[in-house]
């Protein structure tokens, strides 16, 4: 017994699965999951990005792209059944958006290591976010990060790795869920020969934007003891503190550029661990 028709039943089936990948990626992605985007709004989008996508199926042809979605094949035995490839869609989507999230905090990493550094880890704010207060570098650096992340159109790239994902995994076929948690250790936190995992290489990131601070800082740190060495009327806690801060100011300043298109380079790499995370998958 169907509710609809054949044809209108196995549209609603593919469309169905589609808008739950989506809704996974829309509700982890970066921007778009922030927490001052009203739910329904987020849903809003899932669904209108969900008619773009399931486009192919209705005799859209897109050309660019070369995707086609047939609909769905697979006969469910049961709301167990069912469940699990709902789950699936669900936990693609989420991976994909969680992927764009791990980029988006290593600009947050670095903006820690540089405040810890200046000597602005006393200055904190309430990140509503993620609802906890961190540094304010941090802060400054994440919204930095976002801001390059929408100019060089980043939420448009994550819809097109998710599009390119229906090329591994049809609407509805489902996958051995133990395969998700498989794939995302061995892309996101395992490294292998010359493959750098995600983890660390958000890390090393975060620290390579970060070494020019470090290596003043380190020059400073030297001066201040010299001083302190030589004149010991000085009080070098009160003169090193502003000397700190002032010369941390100008040193972003002069590294504002390059660390800006190292943010680019980095965010760039989004759909090389993407599709990585799902040939992975594909195995399963």
């Amino acid at each position: 017994m169907t509710l609809l028709p054949p044809p209108f039943e196995d549209w609603f089936m593919t469309f169905f699965f589609v808008y739950v990948r989506v809704a996974g990626l829309v509700f982890t992605m970066p921007v778009i999951s922030n927490s001052s985007v009203p739910r329904p709004v987020r849903t809003g989008i899932a669904f209108w990005v969900a008619m773009v996508v399931i486009g192919p199926v209705w005799s859209l042809n897109h050309a660019e792209l070369a995707i086609t979605m047939p609909p769905v094949a697979r006969v469910y035995v049961g709301v167990v059944d069912f469940s699990i490839a709902v789950m699936a869609e669900l936990g693609i989507g989420m991976a994909l958006g969680f992927i764009g999230q791990m980029f988006l905090h290593t600009i947050g990493i670095a903006g820690e290591i540089i405040g810890q550094q200046a000597g602005f880890s006393a200055a904190s704010v309430f990140d509503p976010i993620t609802g906890q207060d961190i540094f304010l570098m941090a802060q400054i650096n994440t919204w930095i990060g976002t801001l390059i992340f929408i100019v060089i159109d980043g939420p448009e790239k994550m819809f097109l790795v998710l599009m390119d994902s229906f090329r591994f995994f049809a609407p509805g076929e489902g996958f051995a869920l133990s395969g998700l948690g498989t794939a995302g250790y061995e892309y996101l936190l395992y490294s292998e020969g010359k493959r750098q995992a995600l983890a660390s290489a958000m890390y090393t990131m975060g620290v390579q934007i970060a070494a020019p601070m470090i290596g003043s800082m380190i020059l400073i740190s030297i001066a201040e003891a010299f001083m302190a060495r030589t004149t010991p009327q000085l009080n070098i806690m009160a003169v090193g503190f502003a000397i700190r801060i002032s010369m941390s100011l100008l040193i972003l300043l002069t590294v504002f550029e390059h660390t800006t298109f190292a943010y680019v380079d980095f965010l760039e790499r989004y759909a090389d661990y993407a599709f990585a995370f799902l040939h992975r998958l594909t195995t399963f």
